[in-house]
């Protein structure tokens, strides 16, 4: 201990001991030539000499010497006369002489633990190094088991009195020597297969923490990061640490960053800023400093957002978990038909003065420009929040909401029933037309006996808002219609969300999967941009959609040029106040296109154009017929377009609204550092069929750190620093932005199904669950919904 004044021991070879000492037999090469002295020589000592503890294992590395003492075995390892300490070894530095024991005491089979030391006014003296097993624990740290203390953890008790140990001491030159070494244990030493449990030989490398803070990164728990190490280290003994060293250390982290969480996010976004001035982002406190209320949305987001603002999505049925906070994403359709990011915000509540500041902070951030068309899920105060901040915008409810919601509000003999789905799809997807859409609604309602469902009724109140035959006349409103979409979103956000996570955390998953987002685009943009689809007819205008459509677009063009030659044909041609009326019947039926030549303007009773954007083959086949080869330009939508982001943007502040280059130096960097690591991992795979080549390796790779650290004088980061690095911010020693401490740590938060009408009342005041409410359930006997369950059936005989 620092500044003890306890004498150093002496360097007799005698084992010295606190109980009555008793002489020691000499070690022997077999338990068979033991000599037995006199208080051994009764019956029970006899059976544990003959017992198998005591057969020496001659294959096995380390070998152990046994000898006696009064109460047991005394333990004597055995090893190579160059790793054995001696009395009398100098070391440069302290950590030199621990590194040189620690190396011996883990091949022997034991732990070490630093012992007391001497500091003299700020150089350290002497210092011991001891087995781990020395000592014996304190009677106030265990804990009895017993029946009233089921909950309490037992302790396991390690200490059993072992006196091995290592005494280094400075001597004149500034040099450490080792004065006393005492080599005997009084505890069986850990046997080769175990020696990478000992507690001295585990600790999280580097290879280790760049996993786990990699894998944290790609959204991969300890758990499974851990299982990787020990599949890319050939086992567990290659890791160098347990999985619940692995847990504590990042648990160390998450302990470090509890208080600080909040402040810590809103100085990573004004770092943000700080780089690209583009960067937008906003927060409020409560009274007590608390973060309530936060938004951003970076330069590419923002960027985007003016390429392609006529359709907006915002989904509020996510949550953090750790806070109870709210996510709420803003996202659209990219000109690939991609799910695109806008921007994002975490809410503490769910009242309308909420949604209401998080729409303006995404007015500000987009330049005031509101969005054609929002679609949300059903909720009222949503509503009320868009009425009043973008009035302008048409609002549309979102259908895979809706239709989640379905099973939980039928009988679970109708949500089993697959015509019913069947059904269900064909009345709500395939209804072109409000009368269809309401014909076959009521049919189905009649045919399943679902004219008491209150809940359908109001779907049914509300069929404005979600059927897509009411809003087929919506520019581009049919591009956010299917479920495949809302399906895909919840799954990109889910990646990132809805686990225990903390801010800090959160941001640094997200920003992961936004990248990974954006690398998708690039990849489509690649692909669209060097490569040449494949044309399935001769016509004009398939060639000219290939060389203007992204190839995501152009798919479905072309699906329209190939049905307009194989399944349209002409029906009847009349001329209306100067435009011509074109009958075009198809597999589907007949519809009606009205064309004026002289603007060259049509419309199709489909509305394919007006829903998503893309000419329909009725349409194709008139012009067609009207000798027009080529795509009229007020049919190509610049969203669509291969090259539609090539345009520079600007805020209003006049920023340029792009990504620019200041990390480049730290990407160099990590480029140069990955090629690196590549090179080593082929001469790893040329070198793994040789031991005598992966010695050459490792001596060689041995020199080239000593050079390195000879050179260039470099210091281990600290795991304060390490940390500071993996978040990308320092860590706050003053926080002016409270976390919230309400926090709800239970359940796994996975997407919310319904606007969390479950756990919130009217006023978004979440509203406590009634102990003795009985919640109804499907019995598993009579498949009945009731208050009963198998058990007290009363159809059970």
């Amino acid at each position: 201990m620092e500044g003890s004044s306890c004498p150093p021991p002496s360097a007799a070879a005698s084992v010295p001991t606190s109980k009555p000492k008793v002489p020691a037999l000499p070690a022997m090469e077999s338990v068979n030539s033991l000599v037995m002295p006199d208080y051994l020589s009764d019956a029970n000592s006899v059976a544990e000499i003959n017992s198998p503890m005591l057969n020496i294992d001659t294959s096995s590395t380390p070998k152990k010497r046994k000898t006696f003492s009064r109460d047991g075995f005394l333990f004597i390892p055995e090893c190579t006369e160059e790793m054995k300490p001696k009395i009398g070894m100098l070391f440069e530095e302290i950590s030199s002489a621990e590194k040189f024991y620690k190396q011996y005491a883990h091949h022997v089979g034991f732990s070490v633990r630093r012992a007391q030391q001497l500091i003299v006014k700020e150089v350290l003296q002497w210092k011991r190094f001891k087995c781990a097993r020395e000592g014996y624990r304190s009677s106030k740290g265990t804990v009895t088991a017993s029946p009233h203390n089921k909950k309490r953890k037992v302790i396991k008790l390690t200490r059993c009195g072992c006196d091995a140990q290592m005494y280094v001491k400075r001597d004149s030159d500034g040099k450490y020597k080792i004065v006393s070494f005492i080599e005997q244990h009084n505890h069986e030493l850990v046997s080769p297969s175990k020696q990478h449990l000992i507690r001295s030989n585990r600790q999280v490398n580097e290879k280790a923490k760049r996993v786990l803070y990699d894998c944290h990164k790609a959204s991969i728990g300890p758990c499974k990061a851990y299982r990787l190490l020990h599949v890319s280290g050939g086992g567990f003994d290659g890791v160098g640490c347990t999985k619940r060293d692995f847990q504590n250390y990042y648990n160390d982290f998450k302990n470090k960053i509890k208080d600080c969480d909040a402040q810590m996010l809103v100085d990573q976004l004004g770092r943000m800023k700080k780089l690209n001035a583009a960067f937008f982002f906003e927060y409020e406190v409560d009274e007590h400093g608390k973060m309530v209320r936060l938004f951003w949305a970076d330069a590419t987001s923002r960027k985007n957002y003016q390429h392609f603002p006529d359709v907006l999505s915002f989904d509020s049925t996510y949550s953090t978990n750790q806070y109870d906070m709210i996510f709420a994403p803003f996202t659209g359709i990219n000109h690939h038909m991609q799910s695109v990011f806008f921007a994002a915000g975490f809410l503490a509540d769910e009242t309308i003065e909420e949604y209401t500041w998080m729409f303006q902070a995404f007015l500000r951030a987009m330049g005031g420009i509101a969005p054609r068309l929002i679609i949300t899920d059903e909720c009222a105060r949503i509503g009320g929040a868009i009425r009043a901040v973008l009035p302008k915008s048409i609002h549309r409810l979102c259908m895979w909401h809706i239709l989640q919601k379905v099973r939980d509000k039928v009988e679970p003999s109708i949500a089993g029933d697959e015509k019913f789905w069947e059904r269900l799809n064909r009345c709500v997807w395939q209804s072109e037309t409000p009368a269809k859409f309401e014909e076959r609604w009521h049919a189905l309602i009649s045919d399943f006996k679902l004219e008491g469902n209150v809940w359908l009724a109001k779907r049914f109140d509300l069929r404005k808002s979600w059927i897509p035959a009411y809003f087929m006349d919506i520019p581009l409103a049919g591009i956010l219609r299917t479920t495949s979409r809302s399906e895909s979103e919840n799954a990109f956000f889910k990646s990132f969300v809805g686990r225990k996570l903390a801010y800090v955390e959160f941001w640094l998953r997200f920003d992961t999967a936004l990248q990974c987002q954006r690398q998708e685009e690039l990849i489509a943009d690649n692909s669209s941009i060097h490569t040449t689809p494949t044309l399935l007819t001769t016509w004009e205008i398939e060639r000219q959609g290939s060389e203007i459509f992204t190839h995501e677009v152009f798919a479905l063009f072309q699906k329209q040029v190939n049905a307009a030659r194989e399944d349209c044909d002409i029906q009847t041609t009349t001329i209306m106040d100067g435009t011509k009326v074109f009958e075009v019947s198809d597999a589907w039926g007949v519809r009606e296109v009205r064309f004026d030549s002289t603007t060259m303007i049509a419309k199709c009773s489909c509305k394919l154009f007006e829903s998503k954007g893309i000419l329909c083959r009725h349409i194709i086949r008139v012009f067609r017929a009207s000798k027009i080869n080529e795509l009229p330009s007020i049919y190509v939508l610049r969203r669509w377009e291969k090259k539609c982001k090539r345009d520079a943007v600007y805020d209003g502040e006049g920023n340029l609204l792009e990504e620019n280059a200041t990390g480049s130096a730290e990407r160099a960097i990590r480029k140069k550092i990955s090629i690196a690591r590549n090179i080593l991992e082929e001469i790893i795979r040329d070198a793994r069929a040789s031991e005598e080549v992966v010695d050459f390796i490792n001596t060689s790779l041995s020199n080239l750190q000593s050079s390195l650290l000879q050179k260039f004088q470099t210091v281990p980061p600290t795991r304060h620093e390490e940390q500071e690095t993996f978040i990308g911010t320092s860590i706050p020693t003053q926080v002016a932005v409270l976390t919230a401490s309400d926090t709800c740590s239970r359940g796994t938060c996975s997407r919310i199904r319904g606007h969390r009408d479950d756990a919130k009342s009217g006023g978004g005041k979440k509203k406590k669950k009634d102990p003795n409410l009985k919640v109804p359930r499907q019995c598993g006997l009579c498949k009945e919904v009731g208050f009963h369950d198998a058990r007290k059936c009363p159809k059970k005989t």
